[in-house]
């Protein structure tokens, strides 16, 4: 989604974002870094299922793996941080990816969808974590190549003009930015308009 650049998300001035599939930290790369990345990822995926992760400020990059909705819980509360997503579904498997730097990938894969499945087809949600969040999105949403569009419960939302499937998400007095991606033209910015967009609770 945004990790082709230095820092995700929309900074002081707007970028191109890219579908989820083209940033250097993609999926079939990450299924690719060996057997240490394998077994980080086993280790964490246990401590989760057993519910005693230890609670620490960073994961390490585990690569992208399927969790349930209570192991989601236990993520945000092991990083520190909110996990962004667009609430329950049935018939969806979540897949979550962390990388070394603290970004946090979250995608909807019909069930029988394998993690780490390098298509863009699929819903995505990133979480990413800077201090003016707000103000560069602010910044941001006066462009000429966007629409913007204020929120309920002082969010902004930043909808790129030439990127009909992503908008952009930020909340007054919240350190982080939120990327949506859908498939569907249009999705993203409905999700966003009608609150779906939330912390995983």
């Amino acid at each position: 989604m945004q990790e082709q650049y230095g820092q995700p998300g929309i900074q002081r001035s707007m970028p191109t974002a890219v579908e989820p599939h083209a940033h250097p930290d993609s999926y079939a790369p990450l299924l690719l870094l060996g057997v240490a990345v394998a077994l980080a990822a086993a280790l964490v995926g246990w401590l989760l299922v057993r519910g005693d992760a230890p609670v620490a400020p960073t994961f390490l990059s585990t690569g992208p793996a399927l969790v349930s909705s209570a192991q989601l819980e236990r993520a945000s509360a092991a990083l520190g941080s909110p996990i962004y997503w667009a609430g329950p579904r049935d018939g969806y498997s979540y897949e979550l990816t962390v990388t070394s730097s603290g970004r946090v990938y979250l995608r909807y894969l019909p069930k029988g969808v394998k993690a780490g499945d390098p298509r863009a087809n699929f819903l995505t949600i990133g979480t990413y974590r800077g201090d003016d969040a707000y103000a560069d999105l602010q910044l941001a949403s006066t462009g000429t190549t966007v629409h913007s569009t204020r929120l309920p419960g002082g969010g902004l939302m930043v909808a790129p003009k030439q990127l009909p499937k992503s908008v952009y998400l930020a909340f007054s007095g919240t350190p982080y930015q939120v990327e949506v991606y859908d498939p569907a033209a249009g999705h993203s910015q409905l999700l966003a308009r009608n609150g779906s967009i939330a912390p995983v609770r």
